[in-house]
């Protein structure tokens, strides 16, 4: 119908029914997009939460809380060789460890339906076979928690391939010891026996399973020992150190302990390997040039133990594709850490080894009765530089691999508490009792 003054109602005129009905269908369809966007990465979301070990802050140092409570004097006094003495005021005080975060995992419940960490007989996993999964999940679930009550102790795990040949040496280091500061876990393989009552090793041994190195088995245990210490909720324990039947003390318990507590780092060794050990494809995890190397025997907090065990996504993405010159222990749990925490690690460890004979055949040095002497000890513990390390071998950017033994941002400080590698002849084991014990400090 025309209008009165027989112009055309464009207004009127666009609102046929067709157009109509166009319009609302572009509206819904154009909301119908934003809704399945938003629920898009609500998925997306809850699949990275539960596939990764969770956010981790790195601006809050390990140790964020020591300063207010420990004498700066002290840590000093260790640094520059001080008379090496417990100190009670320090180690007995607990207070400032309250605050300290054991870990930035989420908590979940990975425990089978009807039961809750809770709920769990902590002693059965001493006592019988559990399932790696049930046991690192419950392992992640207890590193969640405040720390145990009581003395925070040095958790030491043993990855035993024989008996210990040089355990006169550690019966020593842990006889000046505080039986409160120290827990002890041993990994022993099946041929090894198990050690007599009047042993520190006595009855520590988890449950054993077949360990081949730079398999994902030597992973596994690492992974084990550190879930058996961490769900053993009669021991506050705080620290985790890694030691062979190789490896000796090379300062007192009383320094060890400190070194460590007093720490805001853990000491892993972390550096970007050769280009040989990147031949596979890390992606989507990490990108390759995060992929970092490093020495087995680590120290590491409460904290990154409980990233290690809760891991998930890392773990399955090194057991499947990495293959072709892969040293799993030597890169699993190093690349885990450089790539959640790097400033919550150090990049080196405190266990000295001498990797400088480029043709050492995939060992470090063994130091035998010939080389052992006071010189030798002396020596590793007036270290202040990394000069012999893994590093040497295997390091893409040797020149500028961090050589300086940082500790707590203060440079040329002592590296080492421990030294390996000794053998177990009983002359060299003898060379190493003879020495006076005022050089091994115990």
């Amino acid at each position: 119908m025309k209008p009165r003054n027989g112009t055309i109602d464009l207004e009127r005129s666009t609102s046929s029914p067709t157009m109509g009905f166009s319009k609302y269908q572009e509206a819904w369809l154009s909301r119908g997009g934003i809704v399945a966007i938003v629920i898009g990465f609500l998925f997306l979301f809850k699949f990275l939460l539960y596939q990764q070990p969770g956010l981790i802050p790195v601006d809050l140092p390990i140790g964020a809380a020591l300063s207010s409570q420990v004498p700066e004097t002290q840590p000093l006094c260790q640094l520059k060789n001080c008379t090496t003495q417990a100190n009670s005021n320090i180690t007995s005080d607990r207070a400032f460890l309250v605050d300290i975060p054991n870990s930035y995992l989420p908590r979940k419940d990975y425990i089978k339906p009807g039961s809750s960490t809770h709920e769990l007989d902590i002693a059965k996993y001493f006592k019988v076979a559990v399932e790696d999964s049930e046991l690192l999940h419950a392992a992640q679930d207890a590193a969640t928690l405040p720390l145990p009550q009581g003395k925070p102790k040095v958790a030491f795990l043993f990855i035993l391939r024989q008996k210990i040949p040089l355990e006169p040496l550690w019966e020593r280091f842990f006889g000046g010891a505080d039986k409160d500061s120290y827990s002890i876990y041993t990994h022993p393989s099946w041929w090894v026996d198990g050690f007599p009552e009047n042993s520190v090793f006595f009855n520590r041994s988890i449950s054993t399973k077949e360990v081949k190195r730079f398999d994902i088995s030597l992973v596994d245990v690492v992974r084990r020992l550190l879930a058996f210490a961490l769900l053993d909720t009669d021991r506050a324990n705080m620290w985790f150190v890694l030691v062979s039947e190789a490896c000796i003390p090379v300062r007192s318990f009383p320094f060890v302990y400190d070194y460590l507590m007093n720490s805001t780092t853990s000491f892993v060794e972390s550096f970007s390997p050769l280009q040989r050990f990147k031949r596979w494809n890390p992606e989507p995890v990490f990108e390759m040039n995060k992929l970092r190397k490093g020495e087995l025997w680590m120290s590491m907090h409460r904290r990154h133990a409980g990233m290690v065990v809760g891991d998930v996504t890392f773990y399955r993405k090194f057991k499947a594709d990495c293959r072709d010159d892969c040293t799993l222990d030597e890169q699993y749990t190093q690349t885990l850490l450089h790539c959640l925490d790097p400033e919550g690690i150090a990049n080196r460890s405190v266990t000295y080894a001498d990797w400088s004979n480029p043709r050492h055949g995939g060992s470090p040095l063994k130091h035998t009765a010939a080389l052992i002497n006071s010189t030798l000890i002396e020596k590793i513990q007036n270290r202040t530089e990394n000069l012999d390390g893994q590093y040497m071998d295997s390091s893409d950017d040797f020149n500028h691999t961090m050589q300086t033994c940082v500790y707590n941002g203060l440079p040329h400080s002592p590296c080492f508490l421990f030294a390996r590698k000794f053998s177990g002849d009983k002359e060299d084991v003898q060379s190493l009792l003879d020495l006076p014990k005022s050089v091994l400090q115990y």
